[in-house]
């Protein structure tokens, strides 16, 4: 069976992105931003999982490159236009104290953002002190890497598993 959508599915996920939003504009009550990001994830993890396992049941393949060019379809259209319009005000003047910009930008457009703060020589408290226009660029690298990531491992365990009823 075809999975349907889900309206609600859409309310939990804008909930979320609510949660994130109010935690950045410090409205009171709401210090826990985090658990939005985990709530967007946990849910984003059960949609790819259902649609890759009912493409599989009823295709017994996964098209990875289908799947891919629906991904991109969604984050890199609005992620470029906000690098260009990053890029765009950069060149105006704005952000001259976010010292590593450049760097910045390529990490974003390269999905590798967060890699790029984990290895990165700038402390916690560096981030605001002149926080970076693509700071929330790290939580859309984590997605695409595990939208680059699942689809590989599921079809390496079905392959593993082929003629079993382990699934």
């Amino acid at each position: 069976p075809r999975f349907a959508y889900q309206p609600a599915l859409d309310g939990v996920r804008a909930l979320a992105v609510a949660v994130v939003l109010l935690f950045h504009a410090d409205v009171p009550g709401f210090g826990g931003g985090y658990v939005g990001v985990s709530v967007f994830f946990t849910l984003s993890g059960f949609l790819i999982t259902t649609l890759l396992i009912r493409e599989h049941e009823r295709h017994d393949r996964i098209d990875t490159a289908g799947f891919y060019a629906r991904r991109a379809k969604r984050p890199l259209p609005a992620s470029a236009v906000c690098l260009l319009a990053v890029i765009g005000l950069s060149m105006l003047g704005a952000w001259d104290q976010v010292e590593h910009l450049r760097r910045d930008v390529w990490a974003a457009a390269l999905q590798v953002f967060n890699w790029l703060r984990l290895t990165g020589d700038t402390s916690y408290g560096d981030l605001f002190a002149a926080p970076s226009p693509v700071l929330h660029f790290w939580s859309l690298a984590i997605e695409e890497q595990f939208y680059l990531v699942f689809p590989l491992l599921l079809v390496g365990l079905w392959s593993l598993t082929k003629g079993r009823k382990a699934w």
